[in-house]
């Protein structure tokens, strides 16, 4: 029996556009401790070696530092690493696998996967199909790795980057029956997928399994943060998953029309555990006067100092601003400013074309009033 990791898509160097720089710098961190993380359950579980499905890195310009960190993470995990190029980093002229700083500081732990079979561990047989441009390899290069790996005795382990089902991801580059030829024809026992960032047994007997991203990179994801542990012994084969990541993408849709309201969803919203680790959407719906948008914004505006980011949402348009004569005269304007502020409390409560215009003019009118614009 043999026992190893699965993991892919640690997309190493990856940015988020809505993180600030000491939240980014934390984000960034945490994907390189992944790798550390790895290395203990890898110890933990008595596993052989690890294997990573694809998309090391985010891109093949990463800098020097991301890729210093990475291995230094892997040297000192203690067990091998075998990594395939993907399509963020493939296996092209001028790659990173190729660069000084990666070949210059590569521990003997740290391998990169080609068609060529390798022994991984006694009687285990570990081959990769790389990305080698931005083209996805073609039904040739699967089948050819896959008979090579057939052509030895012990446990074969086949290694494949891309999208197997159509879905909102991407494009399918990896056809089904290419796997299961594989499984069938070549007495592959086990297929190692990356590329679909959610844990996902794609159903050939639970041979096939994608391991999803270490550490969550957006809110679509279903089952990130994980790494898969396989045990295959002749003609068995289990899989299991053990939790890795820490970060979170988090959406809320939030209903408020009071300030009751408001004060309930923000106990829910403080109830979410680590929030510095987490990246919260929101989705705010509702009808109130401009005191009551004040207030929302001022929460989200204290919000964004407990989450690592508090994403933008759509200011007004789904938040209807209705006023009254009360709270137009406590804006303290007067003239021109003040029939106009009534005009468009007239023109938002209407329900016409202009209404929604008119709601967020009333909601700016209320922002500049109050000097918060």
């Amino acid at each position: 029996m043999v026992r190893f990791l699965h993991s892919s898509d640690w997309q190493l160097g990856m940015t988020r556009h809505f993180l600030g720089s000491d939240a980014q710098a934390r984000y960034g961190a945490a994907r390189v401790e992944a790798i550390e993380t790895l290395g203990r359950i890898a110890r933990e579980e008595g596993a052989a070696f690890v294997v990573v499905a694809g998309d090391v890195f985010e891109t093949n310009l990463v800098g020097r530092e991301v890729v210093t960190r990475a291995l230094d993470a892997m040297r000192d995990a203690g067990v091998p690493f075998y990594l395939l190029p993907g399509n963020h980093d493939p296996l092209a002229p001028g790659s990173v696998w190729e660069s000084e700083r990666f070949l210059g500081r590569k521990p003997g732990n740290v391998h990169v996967l080609g068609p060529e079979p390798v022994e991984a561990a006694p009687g285990t047989w570990l081959a990769g199909v790389p990305w080698r441009s931005k083209q996805a390899p073609g039904r040739e290069e699967v089948r050819a790795a896959a008979a090579a790996l057939g052509a030895r005795a012990g446990e074969r382990v086949l290694v494949l980057h891309g999208q197997v089902e159509r879905g909102p991801e991407a494009a399918v580059t990896l056809e089904r029956a290419w796997i299961e030829a594989a499984l069938r024809e070549h007495g592959i026992g086990y297929v190692a997928l990356g590329d679909r960032h959610s844990t996902t047994d794609i159903g050939c007997g639970g041979r096939a399994w994608y391991s999803g991203t270490p550490e969550q990179t957006d809110y679509d994801e279903l089952e990130p943060g994980k790494v898969l542990v396989v045990d295959l012994n002749g003609g068995g084969c289990a899989v299991r998953a053990v939790p890795v990541g820490r970060w979170r993408f988090v959406e809320r849709a939030l209903e408020i029309s009071s300030s009751e309201e408001l004060r309930a969803a923000l106990e829910e919203l403080d109830r979410l555990p680590e929030r510095r680790r987490t990246i919260l959407r929101l989705r705010i719906r509702g009808m109130g006067g401009p005191e009551l948008l004040g207030a929302i914004e001022a929460a989200v505006e204290e919000l964004k100092a407990s989450f690592a980011a508090v994403e933008p949402w759509e200011r007004y348009r789904e938040f209807v601003v209705r006023a009254n004569g009360e709270s137009i005269a406590s804006l303290g304007l007067t003239g021109y400013a003040a029939a106009a502020a009534e005009e468009l409390d007239a023109l938002a409560q209407g329900g016409g074309p202009d209404a929604e215009a008119a709601s967020e003019a009333l909601a700016l009118l209320y922002r500049l009033a109050r000097g918060s614009a």
